[in-house]
């Protein structure tokens, strides 16, 4: 039996929909914004994102290990949703695989991303590590996430300052 592993978290941010959706839906920008991802590498790097759209990707964690993404575009329905098939390894030594989706929703001038993870283990840990395996994904999962929020707005308050708008309010937080 796999181990299977969810994790969510949820950004405000002030801006328009479709601004907000071209960077989280496109890995290319994540460097910009994204402290956590130390390297992106898609394999079109100036085509548009569509289904099929693929990248690794290189991201430091809290923890002490590196993960490697492997991820392919399942779902894109701009501005509302897009999802990945990805393949994750942790440190060399622990696969998994699953999907990542983010999903926003226009709250007047606020954008709400709803990002929902799912990952199933390729081999299972033991019984008595599973616990502590999750609790290790989620912490290093919000901390990553926090991290994130901040460069998302100002990438976006950027992009609307040259249209005259952009003033952030505080709503970040888990879902569960």
């Amino acid at each position: 039996m796999n181990d299977t592993y969810r994790l969510g978290y949820r950004w405000v941010v002030d801006g328009p929909i479709e601004t907000v959706f071209h960077y989280v839906s496109d890995a290319r920008t994540f460097p910009v914004w994204f402290p956590v991802f130390e390297e992106v590498l898609p394999d079109d790097p100036t085509g548009p994102i569509r289904v099929g759209t693929r990248a690794r990707l290189r991201v430091r964690a809290l923890l002490p290990y590196t993960l490697d993404w492997h991820v392919a575009v399942v779902r894109h329905e701009p501005p509302h949703l897009t999802e990945t098939d990805c393949r994750v390894v942790l440190g060399r030594r622990f696969a998994m695989r699953g999907r990542i989706r983010f999903r926003l929703v226009r709250d007047g001038e606020r954008t709400v991303v709803l990002n929902e993870q799912e990952m199933v283990s390729e081999r299972p840990l033991p019984r008595f590590l599973r616990p502590l395996a999750q609790a290790a994904f989620s912490i290093n999962h919000r901390w990553a996430m926090a991290r994130g929020l901040p460069g998302l707005r100002r990438v976006v308050g950027e992009r609307g300052r040259s249209a005259g708008a952009g003033v952030f309010r505080e709503a970040p937080g888990p879902l569960f």
